[in-house]
């Protein structure tokens, strides 16, 4: 039997006692009571004599804690559902009814007090039972069944953890309160040598003891099927309600699903900010145990994804904070991966790691203290609609423009066919990534990079061939040859290949930096996403709009150079694009210059970027002399 030093010590907290920890302490007693009473009463009749005069104690002194709350536009509620409590104890009720009133304390409790219920970050399962095993088992069990050696004797003994009923009315909270705690008159002391991580870590772990494996199997296969569309076990329910709650509201397959995140806690942080950085610091470990194991390739690689799938999806929202932050861990992390490249010692490369991670910790430490607020969002949502969305734009916009002046509009379906089929893409991506599949940063830099090359390729040549028109014989025998035949099936089939190419690789970034936003944003300012989202379609529709508008004011022939021009530009700019996407995802090297970075113009300071785009500029200058010439010598 349980001791009443839990109940003396909560009934004779003080007045000033911290409010937080009267909190604390209230939902201690109705997770007792809720988890215990089952043992006391049984059908109207009292089955343990000790434990039932717990459970009276446990329910005034939980009235009396819920009359002292702070006011509330809940207090009330509370107070009523206390008064509840005492009398259900009272007339030996039903431990069905004893667990609706505690379930719905604690809810109103929680909600009106900001009672923080959830880790910061996702839970390390394999720290927990190494800690499990140096804290715990010598009382609990090697397993949780509470037989551990110091158990011998110990009055009250140790909870077991696999005692499937206790495991059906416990929360993962309650663990959690009990662990930071300890239970007074008992040998359960607190753990305040243990960060909250840690503690939240054993909480979990050992919430899931009673559990078997084919229940979590269970409960895999539903997530894997709907995620938690159909079964809205996010992470608040899932630390603050009850299994048989969980199976009560949802049926089996909500107790099923229950049992898979109380295991795999980790996927309800697969993208948020803290989750995202700890992946990213862990990765990093990673890589600098694959260096000094001497497997430099998966070191290379382990690094590539530390920044491609931790870091850059919390970039936009570090760099509202603090963009200088931002710019030197992605200069660090570069330097890293040129570290590992070149072969330098395993231990210059600890000290590198021990450094980023220190960066990123400061990162996860400020978006942890700056939730992104609306007006952030909003800015954010704008930015990167305006920075992904532009070049593809310009691109569309320009080729539009040219199929006009040509008169070709029946060419216009072709081309807004393939940004059509590049949204539709988009939008099942934006899908498959949220319910199906996990898009690596890696494919997707690759798919970037890639796709950039190509459409460099194909701008470029439209540029030559929109240029080499330009010259006074090749103008004649254009508009002689009807200008109207000019395009024929298979260079339709081009134009809208590279509208598709063009819009479709920056509606895959713009995807997971829109979800990684979303994660980021204070959910009272999430709407502003929207609104930002929206402003920079008519920004851009604006754009495309006096694009088209003067470009008709243009002689046709000068039309024709300017379109040229900026076909060579956008050129270049992709193939800077898609060499930076390249090296981001560890397919290229690296070799960092002094130079400056201009984002919109694809320039970047490293050798292999610029002397790609160089060349490009070389040889797109050596064409235009040439036709330059020749003009001129027909002439």
């Amino acid at each position: 039997m349980k001791p009443y030093f839990l109940l003396l010590c909560t009934l004779l907290l003080p007045i000033t006692a911290n409010a937080s920890t009267d909190i604390q302490q209230l939902l201690q007693l109705v997770d007792y009571i809720g988890v215990d009473y089952s043992g006391a009463v049984n059908d109207g009749q009292i089955t343990h004599a000790g434990e039932y005069d717990e459970m009276r104690d446990f329910s005034k002194a939980i009235f009396e804690q819920s009359q002292s709350l702070a006011a509330s536009a809940r207090k009330a509620e509370i107070v009523e559902l206390s008064r509840q409590l005492i009398t259900q104890v009272k007339g030996k009720g039903e431990a069905v009814d004893i667990n609706r009133i505690a379930a719905a304390i604690r809810s109103n409790v929680i909600a009106s007090y900001d009672v923080a219920v959830i880790p910061g970050q996702a839970p390390d399962l394999q720290r927990a039972k190494q800690l499990y095993v140096e804290q715990c088992s010598s009382c609990h069990g090697d397993r949780g069944m509470g037989d551990g050696p110091a158990a011998i004797n110990m009055d009250p003994p140790p909870v077991v953890f696999t005692d499937y009923n206790r495991y059906r009315e416990r929360t993962v909270y309650g663990l959690f309160n009990t662990i930071t705690q300890g239970v007074a008159g008992t040998q359960m002391k607190a753990y305040p040598q243990l960060n909250d991580i840690d503690r939240w870590g054993l909480a979990f772990l050992t919430s899931a003891m009673a559990q078997t494996g084919e229940s979590v199997k269970q409960g895999g296969a539903v997530y894997d099927r709907d995620g938690i569309r159909q079964i809205p076990l996010d992470l608040l329910k899932l630390t603050t309600t009850t299994p048989a709650q969980s199976e009560k509201s949802y049926g089996i397959e909500g107790l099923a699903l229950m049992a898979f995140l109380r295991s795999r806690p980790d996927v309800l942080f697969s993208r948020g900010n803290a989750a995202l950085l700890t992946f990213a610091k862990e990765e990093m470990s990673d890589s600098l145990d694959a260096y000094q194991k001497n497997k430099p390739k998966l070191a290379y690689k382990l690094a590539v994804k530390a920044y491609l799938e931790g870091f850059e999806l919390i970039e936009n929202g570090l760099n509202t904070i603090d963009p200088e932050l931002r710019v030197s861990i992605e200069k660090s992390m570069t330097a890293y991966r040129n570290l590992i490249r070149d072969g330098l010692p395993a231990a210059e490369l600890e000290v590198e790691t021990h450094r980023i991670q220190a960066l990123l910790q400061t990162a996860a430490d400020k978006l942890d203290r700056t939730r992104l607020s609306g007006g952030a969002a909003y800015a954010s949502a704008m930015v990167i609609l305006l920075r992904e969305g532009l070049e593809a734009l310009l691109v569309i916009a320009a080729l539009a423009a040219f199929l006009i002046r040509i008169d070709r509009r029946d060419a216009l379906k072709w081309l807004y066919g393939g940004v059509f089929v590049a949204l539709l893409l988009g939008a099942v991506t934006w899908w498959a990534s949220t319910y199906v599949i996990d898009i690596s940063g890696m494919q997707r830099e690759i798919t970037e990079g890639l796709a950039a090359l190509l459409a460099a390729a194909v701008l470029f040549y439209v540029g030559f061939w929109l240029h080499s028109k330009t010259g006074a014989t090749q103008w004649k025998e254009f508009i002689e040859n009807n200008i109207q035949k000019a395009l024929g099936k298979s260079t339709l089939w081009g134009l809208s290949g590279l509208a598709f190419i063009a819009v479709y690789r920056e509606i895959l970034e713009t995807v997971l930096f829109y979800q990684a936003l979303w994660i980021q944003t204070e959910k009272s300012g999430q709407h502003m996403i929207f609104t930002g989202f929206l402003v920079a379609s008519a920004i851009l529709a604006v754009v495309t709009w006096i694009i088209l508008r003067y470009s008709a004011r243009l002689p046709l022939r000068q039309f024709f150079a300017v379109s040229s021009i900026f076909m060579f530009l956008m050129a270049i700019v992709f193939a800077g694009k898609g060499i930076a996407a390249l090296q981001e995802a560890g397919e290229l090297g690296m070799n960092p210059v002094s130079f400056p970075t201009v984002d919109l113009l694809g320039i970047y300071p490293n050798i292999q970027g610029l002397l790609v785009q160089l060349a490009l500029l070389i040889v797109a200058i050596l064409m235009w002399l040439r036709s330059n010439r020749a003009s001129t010598q027909v002439s």
